[in-house]
């Protein structure tokens, strides 16, 4: 008879192997993986996700390299699994930050001020951490959280509330959308300046932090106070 060689893997197939995360079941196995997580977060805090290999993970979390092979195909399989702990703790981190200012003594323009400090904050908090996941949200979108859209509404829905304490000052026919594209904007920003810092446009507009943070706070205010043409 004759014999067939195997098929070679596509380049989807090799992806999809190069993501595979086994979950664990046994609580010994579940300690291992948060380590293999902690380890992964406290490389991030110095250096890219591109540096960091599986030989400094294993190293940082105290186990043997097989341990991670056995339940990871490879460093990007992480992704997931940190993304799922950023998410979970990301309603509390903005609660926290929002808690720090005096929102109901601030007037318009100190209320955007306070605002765009805030969401600098989020982005230069844990950069590089932040950077690896917004990559991998680009990538595979599909292995997101289940209700993840849901959870960011109530996340920044108190974000919302700060900025429509001052619904007289917004000249848009739909404040609540207004401060929704407000909130949009300035993370996007903030996210191309401060953590792809060398992207070709980004280079283009260079500026100080103190900069983008004062040129932020002037297109938000802009826009929210300007009554668009009809």
């Amino acid at each position: 008879m004759p014999t067939t060689s195997p098929r070679p893997r596509t380049g989807r197939a090799r992806t999809a192997t190069r993501w595979r995360c086994a979950p664990p079941v046994q609580a010994r196995s579940r300690e291992t993986v948060d380590r293999f997580a902690l380890a992964a977060e406290a490389l991030l805090r110095t250096r890219p996700f591109e540096e960091i290999t599986v030989q400094d993970i294993v190293g940082r979390a105290g186990r043997p390299i097989g341990s991670f092979y056995a339940r990871f195909a490879s460093k990007e399989a992480l992704l997931p699994l940190l993304y799922q702990r950023y998410h979970d703790g990301l309603e509390a981190k903005v609660a926290a930050h929002l808690a720090r200012v005096p929102w109901v003594k601030l007037d318009f323009a100190r209320t955007v001020d306070a605002f765009v400090a805030f969401v600098i904050a989020v982005y230069t908090e844990r950069p590089w951490l932040i950077r690896a996941l917004a990559l991998f949200a680009r990538l595979r979108p599909e292995a997101l959280p289940s209700g993840l859209i849901e959870q960011r509404r109530q996340v920044y829905a108190p974000v919302e509330a700060v900025l429509l304490r001052h619904r007289e000052r917004i000249a848009h026919e739909d404040p609540e959308a207004a401060v929704r594209f407000a909130i949009f904007l300035a993370l996007s920003v903030a996210r191309e300046k401060l953590l792809f810092a060398n992207a070709p446009q980004s280079r283009l507009t260079p500026m100080a932090r103190a900069t983008l943070r004062g040129e932020l706070s002037r297109v938000v205010r802009a826009y929210l106070t300007c009554e668009a043409r009809r």
